[in-house]
């Protein structure tokens, strides 16, 4: 499974743009095996790419426990900077 095209996050995208940097953490599911294997800056740069919309900028990608088949998830996040 691969991530999604684009992120849609509706508190970015469903108001005007905050004076201030807002930080926003989103829980991705379902992410390929293979980003085990990357290192940092890899993972800032394959989720920031995701997250390239709005102004919204990735600060931080960690794995996380999850009760999903492979135990983790990915937690992400960003910045909107408004």
């Amino acid at each position: 499974m691969s991530l999604p095209r684009t992120h849609r996050c509706p508190a970015c995208s469903a108001r005007a743009p905050a004076p201030e940097p807002v930080l926003h953490e989103d829980i991705v599911v379902g992410a390929p095996l293979s980003m085990e294997e990357l290192d940092e800056a890899q993972l800032l740069e394959r989720f920031g790419r995701k997250y390239a919309h709005d102004g919204c900028r990735v600060t931080e990608v960690r794995r996380v426990p999850s009760d999903t088949l492979s135990g983790y998830a990915w937690s992400v996040r960003f910045i909107e900077n408004g």
